[in-house]
């Protein structure tokens, strides 16, 4: 719970990583981004200064359902800074019959699905497009579709899928997140991050050329 020392009036939330949502929360520019939201607009207005954080429970997540849990805390507090009064999530639906749900609608929509380097799934995305102008621009779809093709990382960090790796995966965070703004921040940042191969021989290192094999043929001539 995030509470305004100087009103009283606070916001209740929830989070699978406190750090994250720590870094979010309390990052001026992602805060200046997310105007629009009443806690972003008023952590604008009054200053970090005037914030308190508070852990109100550490949810044992194979026990309960985390967003149960939130819209449980946002009924009881009733806080002045959340848009909704419930958890984003679908309240109530079985988390399995929840995938189920987005998954059908995702095949509908032709949602894309981003994943970190070790393939969890970060967030699922309307579209493609508005994906890459997020991004900065709509040239960056090719980009994005040559890494969804060839199933290789995007700027070095990150899998674009058009389909779920695996049926039961959950995105850790929604697209009107701080926690997505954040994450859109970084892909942007990595525009110039390349990763390179390189091969040890002879007690030397030789840049990779286009594959091994011609690697190896160049060194066969």
């Amino acid at each position: 719970m995030i509470v305004n020392k100087l009103n009283g009036k606070c916001y209740v939330g929830s989070s699978r990583s406190i750090k994250t949502r720590l870094y979010n929360y309390f990052n001026l520019a992602l805060a200046a981004a997310q105007k629009g939201r009443p806690i972003s607009s008023a952590i604008i207005k009054y200053g970090l200064v005037n914030f308190a954080f508070i852990v109100l429970e550490k949810v044992d997540l194979n026990v309960h359902n985390l967003e149960e849990r939130e819209t449980f805390w946002i009924q009881l507090i009733k806080p002045e800074y959340n848009a909704v009064k419930e958890a984003a999530r679908n309240i109530g639906v079985p988390h399995l019959q929840y995938t189920k749900l987005r998954i059908s609608k995702s095949r509908s929509s032709a949602s894309v699905y981003i994943y970190d380097e070790f393939k969890t799934l970060l967030v699922i995305v309307p579209s493609l497009r508005s994906l890459a102008v997020q991004l900065g621009s709509s040239s960056i779809s090719i980009a994005l579709k040559r890494a969804m093709a060839d199933k290789s990382l995007f700027r070095s960090s990150w899998y674009i899928s058009n389909q779920l790796f695996n049926e039961n995966d959950k995105p850790l965070m929604e697209v009107d997140s701080i926690e997505y703004m954040s994450l859109i921040e970084k892909m942007k940042s990595q525009k110039h991050i390349r990763k390179a191969i390189f091969v040890f021989k002879d007690g030397e290192f030789h840049p990779s050329a286009k594959n091994m094999m011609e690697y190896w043929l160049q060194q066969k001539l």
